[in-house]
């Protein structure tokens, strides 16, 4: 009888204790004012200090001189800025890609969106190719088949923008590409050609799909950013000029 009484006792206590849910009652705020009057961990401060001068030392390095702004915008086909950029990009790879596999890249294509800002006249930063070349894209070569590139020549026909090419010569007329030379011979759709871009547009970007699963696909590990310091670092004034890479004609 005691074992049941106890039992039952146990059953009553655990039945009859109700769990209340919790209500927040209260909310209280603080506003905390971020300015020069906070206190500083020195001992933080001190660490960080010599890699924060390292750092502002190397991004306000001069490469070179520039005589006059450049911009992306100069004309509706083609910008001495684009220019510059594509050839940097094309001559730097091309000596990376000829020595791996004895060949050498037909033409190049980037971008018109991938031109951040201008490259101002004056001394010439790191810091500035920072800002022309934000993001951590890579060169690479694709090797596209004779359609996959006239696709590439219609979506330069299509789109009508300052896209930066080299090592390529288009004429247009009545909106329609009337003559496409590469290297100074003309296009055959039936031949494969070796085309140098970076690793975002290889994956399609900004609807160049006709980089995605190429007949193969070659891996530079050299970022454009790179690229143009490397070559301004090693020149003492800009030189860039518009050459009627792409021109429409009436």
């Amino acid at each position: 009888m005691k074992h049941y009484l106890i039992f039952f006792l146990i059953t009553g206590l655990l039945f009859g204790c109700k769990k209340e849910p919790i209500q927040v009652n209260k909310i209280t705020g603080k506003r905390l004012e971020v300015s020069n009057k906070l206190l500083t961990d020195s001992t933080f401060f001190s660490i960080i200090q010599p890699y924060k001068d390292t750092l502002k030392n190397k991004i306000n390095t001069i490469l070179c001189y520039n005589p006059v702004t450049l911009y992306r915008g100069e004309t509706p086909f083609e910008s001495s800025l684009g220019n510059l950029y594509a050839d940097i990009c094309y001559d730097n790879a091309n000596t990376i890609f000829h020595k791996k596999t004895n060949k050498n890249i037909d033409f190049a294509l980037f971008n018109y969106g991938g031109i951040r800002t201008t490259i101002p006249k004056g001394d010439i930063t790191v810091k500035n190719i920072f800002e022309l070349m934000p993001f951590e894209n890579k060169l690479v070569v694709v090797e596209l088949s004779g359609k996959k590139t006239k696709a590439l020549f219609d979506y330069l026909q299509t789109r009508k923008e300052a896209h930066p090419i080299s090592h390529v010569q288009l004429q247009m007329k009545n909106d329609k590409l009337n003559s496409i030379l590469i290297n100074d011979i003309s296009f055959d759709p039936t031949q494969n050609y070796f085309v140098l871009t970076h690793d975002y547009l290889q994956h399609g970007g900004d609807h160049m799909e006709f980089f995605k699963d190429p007949v193969s696909l070659f891996q530079t590990e050299y970022k454009v950013r790179d690229a143009i310091i490397d070559y301004l670092k090693d020149t003492d004034t800009i030189k860039a000029k518009l050459d009627g890479r792409f021109v429409k004609i009436n």
